[in-house]
């Protein structure tokens, strides 16, 4: 997997794995970084697990760690368990495997085209990791703002262009979703015939600017409407964009309302 080299920063958060346990300390592997290793003191654990260690510190166990102190010269690293908070450990856990999963990817692309992955690696050097704060956030950026974002690494236009339908394929960007209930109410001719057609109508609102949206019948007059888009301003003005088309061609005296599901 890819490692960072050099030192973390104090206050940083990482992922360790314990690799020994003394009477007074855990000693853990930074996974993050290359060849380097940390330093739990029992100060800096919970008293449970200073009570329990041989339940809670077991080697092989994957913590989060928050860095206290680093000494740059005998690259020593100094870290607590305690000083984490349930919230940042799931939080630095989810990104953790993200980063597995955006490796897995760069191994499977490595492999499928004959690259040496240790040199792939060099391509993503600490300046661009450092910049986006991951692999996985990099082969977000590539997903959401195209191929070009790939130029940074500087490999050749076939390869990049390889790696880009890997990552279109391989990583999806999460969406905004806003769903509930459509109702719409007309009594002119004209507008029941709009009513009929308004599936249609919100297609094609939505291919022309690039959301997602469904649209089923309920049941006179009422349709479930479920938008998705990249972002939540841009779900909230296709609704406003889809309510509004659909009150043009009802006409003025007509009636239509949204009513969003509670979630």
């Amino acid at each position: 997997m890819y490692q960072k080299s050099g030192l973390p920063e104090v206050d940083d958060l990482l992922v360790c794995t314990i690799e020994r346990v003394t009477q007074h300390e855990a000693y853990v592997k930074l996974d993050e970084f290359k060849d380097l290793d940390g330093m739990v003191h029992t100060s800096e654990m919970n008293r449970r697990w200073v009570r329990n260690m041989k339940v809670f510190l077991k080697i092989g166990r994957q913590l989060v760690c928050k860095v206290m102190d680093v000494d740059v010269k005998n690259k020593q690293i100094n870290l607590s368990i305690r000083r984490v908070g349930e919230g940042q450990r799931r939080y630095k856990m989810i990104g953790w495997k993200n980063e597995k999963r955006a490796d897995d990817l760069l191994q499977f692309f490595a492999k499928k085209n004959g690259t040496d992955i240790q040199e792939l690696y060099k391509k993503f050097d600490d300046n661009i990791i450092a910049s986006y704060g991951g692999l996985f956030p990099f082969f977000m950026e590539v997903a959401r703002f195209g191929e070009d974002t790939l130029k940074e690494l500087k490999i050749q236009s076939k390869l990049a262009h390889s790696l880009f339908e890997l990552i279109q394929h391989r990583i999806k960007l999460p969406k905004a979703v806003i769903s509930g209930e459509l109702r719409m109410h007309s009594n002119k001719g004209a507008g029941l015939n709009a009513i009929k057609s308004a599936a249609q109508v919100v297609d094609k609102l939505a291919e022309k600017n690039e959301y997602e949206v469904s649209l089923i019948y309920m049941g006179a007059p009422k349709y479930q409407l479920k938008i998705s888009a990249e972002n939540k301003k841009k779900t909230e003005h296709a609704l406003e964009e889809i309510t509004a088309k659909l009150q043009g061609l009802l006409g003025g005296k007509s009636n239509v309302e949204f009513v969003r599901s509670r979630s």
